[in-house]
């Protein structure tokens, strides 16, 4: 009977602690402890304290922020724990195909606006905020409910171009999420124009946070189809990255490196002109913004995968700005394996071939840092060449400059990004 007794005033204190807090675990922790209590009654009543306890730690570690997005996210680290993707649960398919564009166009990561303010480079009909996501670096854009976005781009997209950005797939508890639609269109005033009722070309996700939620839709104005093979729950509070092949009337579409959509005729001129982003008026209303960040629009001459091998072989070097690395890292993002490739299988083909790998950086933070930086870079190339392609170290050098042979200015994100650059000479 006392024991009766002591195991009731606990589980008294656990619903005044429940009731006290605004996080649903709690209940369940309370409700997790009942359910054993019959079999291993002392067990299940501490670890329900246990979960109360860690509950009110982890309240009291959260900040709030009033764009509410950096103090409402999860850490970097519960996202590892607790979301329901990893990099190593992507879907398995073949390499990437992609080959970014090489003539960078325009380039945003936000980092020159200030939190609180729309961005200088964009337009849009509705409203956004530059904000932070903690534990994820960099800033990004938070697109409003009902709220188009366009880049600011003298003229029109060219005949042949790359677009690349990322996506975060924001959830918080129960709040509605948003439809994210990106895609290309006629539309230059998106202010001015109605993109609802002009033809355009779009891709559609939406209902990420459902279970097992794998439809990505694609349409013309209207919807024309979709894949439902890509594991969108698994990017939940994650960076999915999102890249774009435009060659002439053709259209191709990947996620985080996988190709989802590859339409030969979908394409017009007017058509491809410009780029959107879109949190689509839904009811309910998402509570949640669309957030964007670290886009890049670059022309591509042509829609030759081999450009880069030919102008190796016969000008004797080749540069490229389609290997992107991890944000002051060594470590090659997994959509430059293709570019990479190329030259590999050159290699392969060629064992008369040897290179030698260059890495430049942008002239951001200390000289001395961008150069060892620069040489990290290029040995990583290299190491990739050597375990992917069995290519003989003995054949290739590497080297880093650093800053020091900028090919456009530092000023502004566009100089930036033609200066962080891998080069390749023929020895």
């Amino acid at each position: 009977m006392k024991k009766l007794f002591s195991i009731t005033i606990i589980l008294t204190f656990c619903q005044i602690m429940a009731a006290a807090q605004t996080i649903d675990p709690k209940k369940k922790a309370k409700q997790a402890a009942e359910n054993r209590a019959n079999t291993k009654v002392e067990k299940g009543i501490e670890k329900g304290l246990d979960k109360v306890e860690e509950g009110i730690g982890k309240l009291f570690k959260k900040k709030g922020k009033k764009n509410g997005v950096e103090g409402d996210q999860r850490t970097e680290e519960e996202n590892n724990g607790n979301a329901r993707n990893t990099q190593s649960s992507h879907i398995n398919k073949k390499a990437s195909d992609f080959v970014a564009g090489t003539n960078i166009l325009f380039q945003d990561d936000f980092l020159l606006d200030p939190e609180g303010d729309f961005p200088a480079k964009w337009n849009t009909n509705g409203s956004g905020e530059v904000v932070k996501i903690n534990g994820i670096n960099g800033k990004w854009l938070e697109v409003k409910h009902s709220s188009i976005i366009t880049p600011e781009i003298k003229g029109t997209l060219p005949k042949n171009y790359t677009i690349e950005f990322d996506l975060f797939l924001q959830q918080r508890g129960s709040l509605s999420i948003p439809r994210i639609d990106f895609g290309l269109t006629p539309v230059k005033d998106i202010l001015r124009e109605d993109l609802y009722y002009r033809e355009k070309f779009f891709v559609t996700i939406a209902r990420y946070n459902e279970a097992d939620a794998k439809t990505v839709e694609y349409g013309l104005k209207d919807v024309i189809g979709n894949k439902n093979d890509f594991p969108l729950t698994r990017y939940v509070n994650k960076v999915l990255h999102i890249s774009m092949a435009v060659n002439d009337t053709r259209i191709r579409i990947y996620l985080d490196g996988n190709k989802l959509i590859d339409l030969p005729r979908a394409l017009t001129p007017a058509i491809r002109s410009h780029f959107f982003v879109n949190n689509v008026y839904t009811v309910p209303a998402s509570e949640v913004g669309l957030l964007i960040s670290n886009v890049q629009i670059a022309a591509a001459e042509t829609d030759k995968r081999s450009a880069l091998v030919t102008q190796l072989m016969e000008t004797g070097s080749a540069t490229t700005n389609a290997i992107l690395f991890d944000v002051n890292k060594d470590i090659i993002k997994p959509a430059s394996y293709e570019v990479i490739g190329e030259i590999g299988e050159a290699m392969q083909q060629n064992a008369q071939l040897k290179i030698l790998i260059v890495g430049h950086t942008d002239s951001d933070g200390d000289a001395g840092a961008n150069k060892m930086l620069s040489q990290k870079r290029a040995m990583a190339v290299k190491n990739h060449m050597i375990n992917k392609y069995n290519i003989a170290a003995s054949r290739i050098q590497t080297e880093g400059k650093g800053e020091s042979l900028a090919v456009a200015s530092n000023t502004t994100p566009e100089g930036k990004a033609k200066n962080r650059r891998v080069e390749f000479i023929k020895l």
